[in-house]
């Protein structure tokens, strides 16, 4: 008998504590509905290194976002429309092109018709919906709020592609121009300066200082290139580590939210997310408790995380959740007073909404004020170089023609 493949997990009770484990299950979709019985909800897993888990062919390859988000939108229409669950995800297989994705749909209306729920379907399937999707669903799903929810996921996925695609354009220009200097810098370092050397010292002409400065520079890229390799290598094995342990990764997302240009960015996007899922999962008919200790998991920034956790703890203790936000000091007042206005008027999800729109117009806004005060520093940076590389060829040349002129 083949023994079951083993998995090590983390996972999360209702109260937000975190535990880590190993168990034996068949898939990792086993995994997640034995953690469910006993309380906790998965939060990731993996096969031991001794386990040989057969994969399934519906995530041989990699599903694309704009798959989920034509699945969700078309499911979402057509319950909304009354159409039977059955029939809808006939259609998207009919429609759908993507031969990995269709099998997927395949295997979650072959699930529901054989009794399973929708939710359960999607768990199915950890490679192509995450678990935070399941779980939304799942939520839809008991309060009977489905289709409302799903059409919540359908913007709040667009809205996560957008802005993928708003950042991916604005960095594509200083990433290539950055690239290009790079690989020419070392290139003159390597090859041009090692050359250029030998002729300045046969001239036997006092060199000016940014001649010297670029001579070094280049020696040190001559004979320890091993090195700096190795010191880049450890540098970001370290970061790599950091970032793995709780209070390394509370240092590296609060120095984040620091940074001159980026930092406000960063803090936006986290603000964001936190106002989006936190509504949807409201909007669900999630209590406010569960709510949390999702949004805690996916806010994607440890300061803000923490946030969530305290605020959490303090819900359960009778506190309203504006009060320990407001302590905080993370968040701005904007976002204090909508959730105390959600409170008040017993429409969180409303108000949480209104947080959600203005940071649509806000990161997309802050993305374009960001590369247009990157892009100038870059040129002045790249200027610099070009001058003192500049500087250091042309000053011992004249030196030099000035001492031949003597």
């Amino acid at each position: 008998m083949t023994p079951m493949p083993q998995f090590t997990y983390t996972a999360k009770d209702d109260y937000g504590r975190t535990i880590n484990g190993a168990l034996e299950a068949d898939t990792e979709y086993s995994l997640a509905k034995t953690l469910h019985m006993s309380g906790y909800y998965l939060i990731s897993a993996k096969p031991t290194r001794k386990s040989k888990i057969h994969k399934s062919p519906f995530v041989s390859k990699r599903v694309k976002k704009r798959e989920i988000i034509t699945f969700s939108l078309h499911l979402a229409s057509a319950l909304s429309a009354g159409i039977p669950i059955l029939e809808a995800l006939q259609d998207i297989e009919a429609q759908t092109n993507n031969v990995t994705f269709r099998a997927v749909v395949k295997d979650i209306y072959n699930s529901i018709r054989s009794g399973a729920k929708l939710s359960d379907a999607l768990m199915r399937h950890p490679g192509t919906f995450s678990q935070l999707y399941c779980n939304i669903i799942m939520a839809g799903e008991v309060s009977g709020n489905l289709d409302a929810v799903l059409h919540d996921l359908t913007a709040f996925l667009e809205w996560e592609e957008e802005m993928k695609g708003n950042v991916k354009q604005a960095i594509i220009y200083p990433a290539i121009v950055l690239s290009a200097a790079t690989l020419l810098v070392a290139f003159l370092f390597t090859v041009v300066f090692p050359k250029f050397t030998k002729i300045l010292i046969d001239l036997n002409v006092k060199l000016p200082l940014p001649t010297r400065i670029i001579i070094t520079i280049s020696e040190l890229f001559r004979d320890y290139w091993p090195l700096m390799a190795l010191g880049v290598v450890g540098i970001v094995t370290a970061y790599y580590l950091l970032v793995r342990w709780n209070a390394g990764r509370l240092f590296v997302d609060r120095t984040k939210l620091s940074l001159p240009i980026f930092g406000t960015l960063i803090s936006k996007i986290a603000l964001s997310r936190f106002a989006h899922f936190l509504g949807i999962l409201f909007a669900s008919g999630t209590d406010i408790s569960h709510a949390l200790t999702v949004v805690e998991g996916v806010v994607g920034n440890a300061v803000l995380a923490r946030v969530v956790k305290n605020a959490r703890d303090a819900v359960r203790a009778g506190q309203r959740l504006s009060e320990p936000l407001r302590v905080s000091g993370e968040l701005p007042p904007l976002v204090v007073r909508m959730v105390e206005i959600g409170e008040t008027s017993g429409e969180m999800d409303k108000a949480l909404a209104k947080v959600s729109q203005y940071y649509d117009r806000e990161v997309p806004a802050t993305i374009k004020k960001v590369m247009a005060a990157f892009e100038p520093a870059m040129v002045v940076g790249l200027g610099g170089i070009v001058l003192l590389i500049a500087l250091s060829m042309y000053l011992p040349l004249y030196s030099s023609l000035a001492h031949l002129g003597k």
